[in-house]
C-alpha cells in the first residue's frame, strides 16, 4: 500500500499523558509520510482576577519553554532522524494550532490536556480544532 507523503503534521504539546500520547502517533505517522512534525505549545497569561496574590508574570513563559524543552528532548531520542520543528507561542491554543496548522497537512492532539475540563470527551480544544480547522484533524484519546 503506498501511503501519500505529507509535507508537515503539527501536533499541539502540552505535557499530559494524552498529548504524550498524541505526540507518539504523530512522531509515528510523520515517519510513515516522510513529513516534518512541527510541536506547538501555546500558553497564555491565567486570568488573575483581583485580591492580594501576585504572580511573577514571567514564570509563566518559562514554565511553558520548559515543557516543550523536556517535550522536544523526549522525541529527538526516540526519533532521531524525523525533522522537527518546536514553536512555543502564547494565545489561546486552539486558535494558536490552527493558525500554524495553515501550512500543514494534518492536526495532531490528545483528548484532554491540562485544561480544567477534564471530564469532556474531546476537551475544548479538540472540539474547537475538529469543528474549525480546514486540514484533517486526529484527536488521541487514552484508554482509562
Amino acid at each position: 500500500m503506498q501511503v501519500r507523503a505529507y509535507n508537515k503534521i503539527v501536533v499541539g504539546v502540552d505535557g499530559s499523558p494524552s498529548s504524550n500520547a498524541a505526540l507518539d502517533w504523530a512522531a509515528q505517522e510523520a515517519e510513515i509520510r516522510g513529513a516534518a512534525l512541527e510541536l506547538i505549545h501555546a500558553w497564555n497569561y491565567p486570568n488573575l482576577g483581583y485580591g492580594g496574590y501576585v504572580a511573577v508574570l514571567e514564570d509563566f513563559e518559562k514554565d511553558a519553554s520548559n515543557i516543550l524543552n523536556d517535550v522536544v528532548a523526549t522525541v529527538r531520542e526516540a526519533h532521531p532522524n524525523l525533522k522537527l520543528v518546536s514553536s512555543l507561542l502564547q494565545g489561546p491554543t486552539a486558535q494558536t494550532i490552527m493558525e500554524r496548522a495553515k501550512e500543514a497537512d494534518m492536526v495532531v492532539v490528545g483528548s484532554r490536556g491540562r485544561g480544567g475540563f477534564t471530564g469532556l470527551l474531546l476537551g475544548s480544544v479538540g472540539q474547537q480544532l475538529v469543528h474549525h480547522c480546514q486540514i484533517p484533524v486526529v484527536i488521541i484519546h487514552l484508554a482509562e
